[in-house]
Order: C-alpha cells, then structure tokens, then sequence
C-alpha cells in the first residue's frame, strides 16, 4: 500500500511539473510530455526535478533517455528527495497465522520457498522467523534491490505454488507490507 501511494504521489508530481504546474488538461500535458520525449526525456526531467525540488519520478516522459539516466540525474539534483523508485531498495514484511495442525507443512513449503527466492538475482536477503510465544505465527522478512526484482519474484513458479501452499495452510488472511528502503544508516 505504502509503494502504491508512492508511485501515485510521483505520478502527480510529474503531472504537476511537466503541465509546467498548472491545471491543464491532460492532452496539452502530453503534448508537453512528447516534447519531452523527442529531447531522449533529459529537458522535461530538468525541468520537473527543478520545479519539484528534485522530486519528480521523470517515469512518463523519460523517452530514450532511459529510467537509470533520469533517476539518476532527478538524485545528482535532489540527493536521496528523489523519486526514481526502480531503483530504491524494497523491504517486505509478510505476517502469516498459520492453523495449528498444518505448521509443519507450513514450515516444509517455506523452506524450499525460502532457498529458491535467495538464489534470485535481485534477492538480498529472505528469512522466516517463528513467534517463540505462539508457533502459529510467522514473520516473512524480505531485501529486494529494486520494484523489478520484487516483480520478477511475485511472477516465479515457486511463489505461485507457495500461494498454494499458504491459501491451505493459513488460518486468517496474511498481512503484507512493502517498503521502500531509499538510504540506509547501520546503528
């Protein structure tokens, strides 16, 4: 929910930035945007990081410049305000309550889950961890690299048939977040 509301957030930044700030309609915005494009994205995504204070996603108007080259330029700008969510580390936390009876089955599926999501490229780390005070209930803990990485998981043959697996097992619907992790400081 909380990547959805932040891709929404950059959507309308960029809207705002490249209609120059203005209500207008969205034709003469995407006349704006293909403007945009015949300049490979680079000026629009100038113009929306400095009306922005470098915090415009450039997604819809990068052209052939590219996300990395957009991103990249929106961060040089901004440091860490910047959007460019392809890029921005992703942390999940996956909250599942389990029937008592099928935990060992539970736990079975997880484990082969567990090895094939770690061998993915873009996974940087996947645990389960089990509640000492109640072992019906489980904590995913997830490290992507980047939204592609966590697309190109949720698409494998392995977390399809551990959807199975949980839809079985679980005894109430699993509670599941997605963070974007932009800078991270070790304590």
């Amino acid at each position: 929910m909380k990547t959805r509301i932040l891709v929404l957030f950059c959507a309308a930044v960029m809207m705002a930035a490249c209609c120059g700030g203005n209500s207008q309609s969205s034709s003469s915005c995407s006349k704006k945007q293909e403007g945009c494009a015949q300049t490979e994205g680079k000026a629009c995504c100038k113009e929306a990081a400095a009306k922005t204070d470098g915090k415009a996603c450039c997604k819809e108007s990068m052209g052939k410049a590219g996300e990395k080259a957009c991103c990249k330029e929106s961060m040089e700008k901004a440091g860490e305000k910047a959007c460019c969510a392809a890029e921005v580390k992703k942390i999940i936390s996956a909250r599942v309550s389990i029937k008592p009876e099928k935990v060992n089955a539970f736990v079975a599926a997880a484990k082969e889950l567990i090895e094939k999501s770690r061998a993915e490229e873009g996974c940087i780390s996947y645990s389960l961890y089990q509640d000492p005070q109640d072992k019906t209930k489980f904590l995913f803990f997830e490290e992507w690299k980047n939204q592609a990485a966590v697309d190109a998981h949720f698409a494998t043959e392995h977390f399809k048939k551990f959807g199975d697996v949980l839809n079985d097992c679980a005894s109430a619907a699993a509670v599941i977040t997605i963070y974007d992790s932009p800078s991270e400081k070790q304590v």
